[in-house]
């Protein structure tokens, strides 16, 4: 493969990967808004694992980003 054609590869597999995680953050966030019905001990929980989960996702997005430029 010339060397285009695995830079122009490697920016769709960067690109694809950016919406996969933008995705997944959309899907963490609704799934916080819908710990707010669980009882107080189980959302505290939940939450802090969904903020863990958030800022994992939150790095690598950045890291995507940085590695683009």
């Amino acid at each position: 493969m010339s060397k285009g054609r695995e830079r122009a590869s490697d920016r769709y597999m960067a690109e694809s990967q950016l919406s996969e995680l933008q995705n997944m953050r959309v899907l963490l966030e609704e799934a916080r808004g819908l710990s707010r019905n669980l009882a107080y001990h189980r959302r505290a929980r939940l939450e802090a694992e969904l903020d863990v989960a958030l800022e994992e996702v939150d790095r690598q997005i950045g890291e995507l980003r940085a590695d683009r430029r």
